[in-house]
């Protein structure tokens, strides 16, 4: 693939564009194919095929996320890569996985409704413009903005993250690490660049974070 490359899908009344290819998302993508590789490699003594196809579904959802060019493709592959997820989560054998997969599945589930909402008033006001493109701090773009904000684990909308990731196996802990925030991150990139808010919110989540990370003492919760 090079920037500029683009695919198209038409579908009932609608051109979709599931992929176009920028330098951008190019890196993500590359960033994204290594940590699944040395995830797989680290990964190869799992036998679960679930663990084994969660993780699959993940990384690849996370590259649909990624090289998506319009609205309908994001949210498709955004809803896929909260399942994927949680099935790497309620798989980890840990006391209690289940009920903080469970709880993880729930803050997604709100979260994607949020940017599903946001998506419906946009094209209701645009007249149905799909094209995943920079947004205007409309009520469409905030409710988009929180939906994104719930994945990318900005405070106060965190705490989903180090509840869950430490229930994760080792291996699955490796990939939930690398995938929701950064292609939120990316999202945030594309669609909200320049909204002052992101300025505030940088420094806080590093400080925050960086102050509760010095007081935990399991290596898990360090990482989250």
């Amino acid at each position: 693939l090079e920037p500029g490359d683009t695919a198209t899908f038409d579908w009932l009344s609608l051109s979709l564009l599931p992929m176009t290819v920028t330098g951008l998302n190019e890196v993500w993508a590359t960033v994204f194919l290594i940590v699944g590789l040395l995830g797989g490699v680290f990964a190869l003594h799992v036998t679960d095929r679930i663990q084994q196809a969660g993780a699959l579904a993940y990384l690849g959802s996370a590259l649909g996320v990624v090289f998506a060019g319009d609205l309908l493709t994001l949210i498709t592959f955004w809803e896929l890569m909260a399942v994927s997820s949680t099935l790497l989560i309620i798989n980890g054998g840990r006391p209690n996985s289940r009920r903080a997969a469970m709880r993880y599945l729930f803050v997604h589930v709100v979260g994607g409704s949020l940017l599903l909402a946001g998506i419906v008033w946009h094209l209701g006001e645009t007249g149905g413009a799909f094209e995943l493109a920079h947004f205007n701090q409309s009520v469409a773009g905030w409710l988009m903005f929180v939906g994104v904000a719930v994945n990318a684990a900005v405070v106060p909308l965190h705490a989903w993250l180090p509840d869950a990731y430490p229930e994760s196996s080792a291996t699955s802990m490796v990939f939930l690490g690398a995938f929701t925030t950064k292609t939120a991150v990316f999202v945030m990139m594309t669609a909200f660049a320049g909204w002052e808010v992101l300025l505030w919110l940088g420094p806080l989540m590093a400080i925050y974070a960086g102050i509760y990370s010095l007081l935990q003492n399991d290596i898990r919760r360090i990482l989250a």
